[in-house]
């Protein structure tokens, strides 16, 4: 907390140059965040353990529950905004989880410090605030190997670039760095002022949605920067890791060689040309290249659970918004800065499926699950099963319960869909905005975002008796 509350300052940097008064709420929330931090950690300066598994996925839990309810007070103090604590907290949960959804319109009008903080906040949660605070912690004499388990996304939690893994987080934070920096300068180029630059390059590469504007990318009117858009989601959509290797050994063979990203692109691909035929059989846009165009962008955006848009989905005719809502659900790369069940797992399930096929023909046969020539463990297989069990019924309890917060079934779905898979957009009234939900479906959303956020699992762990037992 006293780390993280010094990143108030940039805001109040960016309120005075732009002279929009919102500098003393960020200083407030610097101040009291600083200062509580400053007094729980008092009576515990002088502890030294290594920290453990279990103690990672509550830290990990704690982190980003704590932070995004800081993250909220100066969205809460701002009387420009002029919102209740629960929106507020709703709209920081979704910045810091990378989600996108909003619960503010008119974003052209709002104070220019705003529209900078809640980038900011996909910033700093886009790698993960925990990979952060890992590659700090050695010089505090405390272990991170417990925390970047409990925070990298997808199964294969065990493998590191480096054997220590402060220099592993350092690594993904250079990777990560250099993309958004190149992201920023190519919308630089193409087009855009600097501070919408800075600014988008922030949700693309971190792959959350937060826009400037209502219009989203549709605002800027400009193919140039649509193509940069599609192109840095992909990006933000490709395991981190192999991005490193890539730069390590020079050469981007890796990517190639890469069955996870192979899939990854052939089924963006494949979804963005049954969506590009369906949008000109229906005559959706005028010419081939702008129904593509769109199928594209919009495909990309959703299977990397971006939710940046050109034009509404939701409005599209036939199969079309809930073809890309379920792409949300596959999400991209694991060990990327998407949300969903990420497409190892997909793979990983289906090929499973494919070897329980053949052992109906063939009961005495040996067919292990392999990806890339790797025999993938039995273990790693259940826990992917588990995991994908889970994720179905906390869409459907979730669900049910927005369903009865006064949401009708489709609304309800897409907005447990949109959070759960930290995507943003919806469909139906809450398509591009989520402010007329009531205060308590947006309790349970601000929930949801968390739990997709952390992969399930870390909440779930937390609630097992068990687990405080043992």
């Amino acid at each position: 907390m006293m780390g993280f509350s010094f990143t108030f300052l940039i805001p109040v940097g960016i309120s005075f140059i732009y002279s929009d008064d919102q500098a003393r709420y960020f200083l407030a929330a610097f101040v009291s965040t600083f200062l509580l931090g400053g007094l729980l950690w008092l009576p515990y300066r002088k502890s030294n353990y290594e920290l453990k598994t279990r103690h990672g996925f509550i830290i990990v839990a704690l982190f980003w529950s704590v932070l995004s309810l800081i993250c909220a007070v100066p969205i809460y103090l701002s009387k420009e905004l002029n919102i209740s604590f629960v929106h507020a907290f709703f709209e920081a949960t979704s910045g810091f989880t990378t989600t996108g959804a909003t619960v503010l319109e008119h974003l052209e009008t709002l104070p220019k410090s705003i529209l900078w903080y809640r980038t900011q906040l996909h910033f700093f949660g886009g790698m993960g605030i925990i990979i952060l605070a890992v590659a700090i912690m050695p010089l505090l004499g405390m272990g991170g190997m417990a925390l970047f388990k409990a925070e990298v996304p997808g199964p294969m939690k065990e493998e590191k670039l480096t054997p220590r893994i402060a220099q592993t987080a350092r690594n993904l934070w250079f990777v990560y760095i250099a993309l958004m920096a190149a992201c920023i300068l190519s919308y630089y180029v193409a087009g855009m002022n600097l501070f919408d630059a800075i600014t988008h390059g922030f949700s693309t590469v971190a792959t959350a949605g937060f826009a400037n504007y209502d219009d989203s990318f549709g605002y800027f009117n400009s193919e140039l920067i649509n193509w940069i858009a599609i192109f840095f989601m992909f990006m933000g959509g490709i395991n981190f890791t192999l991005h490193f290797l890539v730069f390590r050994e020079k050469s981007i063979k890796r990517y190639f060689q890469n069955f996870e990203l192979r899939t990854f692109f052939f089924v963006s691909l494949g979804a963005s040309v049954i969506v590009a035929l369906t949008l000109h059989y229906f005559s959706v846009f005028e010419g081939w290249y702008d129904a593509f165009v769109n199928a594209f962008f919009t495909v990309i955006a959703m299977i990397t659970t971006t939710g940046f848009l050109i034009n509404p989905f939701s409005d599209w005719p036939t199969y079309l918004p809930l073809l890309l809502i379920f792409l949300s659900f596959m999400g991209a790369c694991a060990g990327s800065t998407t949300g969903g069940i990420k497409m190892i797992r997909i793979i990983l399930l289906c090929k499973q499926a494919h070897s329980e096929i053949k052992h109906l023909i063939h009961p005495r046969a040996e067919l292990p699950v392999r990806v890339d020539g790797k025999v993938i463990p039995v273990s790693i297989l259940a826990s992917i099963w588990a995991f994908v069990v889970l994720y179905g019924l906390s869409t459907a309890v979730l669900t049910l319960v927005m369903i009865g917060c006064g949401l009708t079934p489709l609304d309800a779905f897409s907005a447990v869909a949109g959070c759960l898979n930290i995507t943003g957009p919806a469909l139906g009234s809450i398509a591009n905005n989520y402010s007329s939900i009531s205060d308590v479906g947006l309790s349970v959303l601000s929930f949801t975002m968390l739990l997709g956020r952390l992969e399930i699992f870390t909440i779930f762990v937390l609630l097992t008796p068990s687990f405080w037992r043992s």
